[in-house]
């Protein structure tokens, strides 16, 4: 199974997707190799082993991701039979989790202003960076990590995006001036373990959510993001198709779901209808 899962990974690799795909696919396949033989599972044992999954406090796995799990599953068993290590896919049928488009929760100005007062501190340098490259450039939180001094350039600044994409947006002034005080060359968040590189997008996460709570603001980290998308689609009168290239979507079906939130025309039209 090792051998598997290594040559699994090598693919992965040759395929160039994320160091965060890879890993999580391998932690799937392992996971199911404690419970059923890889090379022989039947498409009746692994729609059971979908349907017994739960989440770790016990309680029934959310719809999305269980369909997670079931693409981890296509995934490796379409390669399975691409490699011949099985000659066919007991994975091609498996049921589709129907999975609920989610809506943005954007934190409002408002919420983002207080958030970065909660940074006031000299201690938490690090953690207002990670907010103002979230409110106003639209990072997720892994990009954030990401960020190296040479990315900024020409009043844009490069994002190493999901999927190996990289992309531009124009620097917010706040972001603009963040980058004056920055390192030129080189990450702006070096990880302070052994090992060279950049700070996780675990603790990017948990930095942020630490000042949410003290600036008393509900939400997640990914309502940075949120209020991003909201706020050029407000500025833009509306306007899907710069929106999406600015939150750099593949889709704009999934940038459209910004309407349900920003669409102000609608709501002054419904306010406007006579009593």
């Amino acid at each position: 199974m090792d051998d598997l899962l290594d040559d699994f990974r090598v693919y992965g690799l040759a395929a160039g997707h994320s160091q965060r795909t890879i890993t999580a696919r391998e932690q799937t396949i392992g996971r199911l190799a404690r419970d059923l033989d890889l090379t022989t599972a039947t498409q009746n044992q692994l729609t059971s082993w979908l349907a017994a999954l739960v989440a770790a406090d016990g309680r029934p796995l959310a719809r999305s991701s269980r369909a997670t799990y079931r693409a981890h599953l296509a995934a490796f068993y379409g390669w399975m039979q691409d490699t011949e290590h099985r000659t066919d896919n007991p994975a091609m049928k498996l049921p589709k989790p129907r999975v609920p488009r989610a809506v943005p929760h954007p934190v409002t100005p408002d919420e983002v202003t207080r958030i970065l007062a909660a940074c006031s501190d000299p201690r938490a340098r690090m953690t207002r960076a990670y907010v103002l490259l979230a409110a106003y450039e639209g990072l997720r939180v892994h990009e954030v990590a990401k960020v190296r001094g040479e990315d900024i350039a020409h009043g844009e600044i490069r994002i190493h995006g999901k999927g190996g994409t990289d992309s531009t947006v124009p620097l917010h002034p706040s972001v603009e001036l963040l980058a004056s005080r920055m390192p030129a060359r080189g990450w702006w968040f070096p990880t302070t373990a052994e090992r060279a590189g950049h700070v996780s997008r675990v603790s990017v996460s948990q930095a942020i959510k630490r000042a949410m709570v003290r600036a008393g603001v509900n939400g997640t980290p990914h309502s940075l993001r949120h209020h991003f998308g909201t706020q050029v689609l407000r500025a833009t009168g509306g306007d899907l198709r710069t929106t999406q290239r600015a939150l750099r979507h593949a889709s704009p079906a999934t940038t459209a779901i910004y309407t349900q939130v920003a669409d102000d025309r609608l709501r002054s039209a419904v306010n406007g209808i006579p009593m």
